[in-house]
């Protein structure tokens, strides 16, 4: 089970490198001037799933889209127990 919030999941499971991405993965970003406040899912092809603010509508978005890049902090991989 992962921990509730996205600085938390940052500690979970295993570090993986922005090129070596697989869908599934957890990416982590800096959205509130704190390292790994955001967290979104890894679909493939540069595009990530996220809910933007509590209760904001889920949507997909680019990882090479400019705000995303400057506020990428890392990925980690889960491995199912």
């Amino acid at each position: 089970m992962l921990p509730r919030s996205s600085k938390e999941m940052s500690k979970s499971g295993e570090f993986v490198a922005k090129d070596e991405l697989r869908p599934g993965d957890l990416v982590f970003f800096n959205t509130m001037r704190s390292a790994f406040s955001h967290v979104g899912i890894y679909l493939g092809d540069n595009q990530f799933v996220h809910a933007p603010r509590a209760g904001g509508r889920v949507r997909i978005e680019d990882l090479r889209e400019s705000y995303w890049i400057k506020r990428f902090n890392g990925a980690r991989r889960i491995n199912p127990a």
